[in-house]
């Protein structure tokens, strides 16, 4: 069945209508000409084209990932997160890139060892004989001060007189310290706090607080290893156990970087002193070395935070196929138990009835 089979009756009622219909038409747009244009606050304007900008970033926003988020990001959009990557990636150039900016000539290096070979020299023999008398005081009042010398008077007053004679072979020996470490920050500034020796130094101060922090951090994952299982409950999976202790070994790692990089801001003022660098110079220096000991903090959280997120996720993506094996074990093991119950029960139904049926023969043979 099909609309053209559906017969048209053109008749007069039909043209009556199409007439009326025709004269509404003709009414609206007379009266739309009287009424004149549309104000401009009423008129529907066209939609404006979206902004490039707008457009690129909802068209990356559908795709997901590292690559879209780096190509929407804007520079200048974003002024704090940008100077941070910039001073990271300053930082590690300083660190493993970066040559002294002052060159040492052959001169130089001449100077600096014939003063510091000087400052060595002189002095040499009541310096160290200054410092031999500083250690053997201090031995002297450590063994005389006793865990019972607060009960004796006696005992008291030879250590209050062993502290006097300490103090005053300190005096002794720190003026001798002094001279030697004044002649020292005259050879070094033959070299300047920006030469090879001068960073080398900075370097080797940021490594030992870098080990003292790594060694902080191992010792006390050890222990948290230790207390862990010790303290752990039985219910637990081997899953959720390593998940523990990688937390855990994340958080002492961040607090032993966090403290190598303090340790060594602190220390690093007592070094930049001994060139007798300049103030500006100084300054410099001192935020140069903090932020690339920062950075090379940071970047090895950064591996071990990558790492135990790669980690992370793929045990979750694995851990459905280990709870449907450890089901199955455990399913496997009470179907082994059941059997096992049943077959004795069945072995003592067995017994009971042969028992019951010699006890008959017995009774009957009786």
């Amino acid at each position: 069945r099909t609309t053209s089979a559906i017969p048209r009756f053109v008749g007069p009622a039909s043209s009556a209508m199409s007439a009326a219909a025709e004269g509404v038409a003709s009414e609206d747009a007379n009266a739309a000409d009287a009424a004149g244009p549309a104000p401009p606050g009423t008129a529907i304007a066209p939609r404006a084209p979206e902004p490039r900008d707008e457009a690129f970033a909802r068209s990356g926003a559908k795709r997901g990932g590292l690559v879209s988020y780096v190509s929407r990001w804007r520079p200048l959009k974003t002024p704090r997160f940008t100077l941070t990557l910039l001073l990271y990636l300053f930082g590690l150039f300083v660190a493993f890139g970066a040559a002294p900016p002052v060159t040492v000539t052959d001169a130089m290096q001449e100077r600096y060892w014939s003063k510091m070979d000087a400052a060595d020299a002189i002095d040499a023999q009541p310096r160290l004989e200054a410092e031999r008398n500083l250690k053997r005081a201090s031995s002297q009042t450590r063994r005389a001060n006793g865990p019972l010398c607060f009960f004796s008077s006696r005992c008291s007053s030879n250590v209050k007189r062993l502290k006097e004679k300490e103090r005053e072979v300190y005096v002794v020996a720190k003026a001798y310290r002094d001279a030697h470490k004044d002649r020292v920050r005259d050879a070094k500034r033959e070299l300047g706090l920006w030469s090879a020796l001068g960073v080398a130094e900075a370097k080797s101060l940021f490594k030992k607080a870098y080990e003292n922090g790594k060694v902080y951090a191992t010792r006390t994952s050890y222990y948290d290893t230790f207390w862990l299982i010790l303290a752990g409950r039985s219910d637990d999976s081997l899953i959720e156990l390593l998940v523990r202790w990688g937390f855990q070994v994340l958080a002492n790692f961040t607090v032993g970087m966090t403290s190598a990089v303090f340790s060594f801001a602190w220390n690093l003022p007592s070094t930049i002193g001994s060139y007798g660098a300049n103030l500006l110079s100084a300054v410099l220096f001192y935020g140069v070395a903090v932020i690339s000991a920062a950075s090379v903090a940071f970047s090895l959280l950064l591996l071990l935070f990558g790492t135990a997120g790669g980690v992370t996720y793929g045990v979750v993506a694995a851990a459905p196929a280990l709870a449907r094996l450890e089901q199955s074990q455990r399913q496997a093991e009470r179907q082994r138990m059941l059997r096992e119950r049943s077959f004795r029960g069945s072995n003592g139904s067995r017994r009971s009835d042969e028992r019951e049926r010699r006890a008959y023969q017995d009774a009957h043979l009786d």
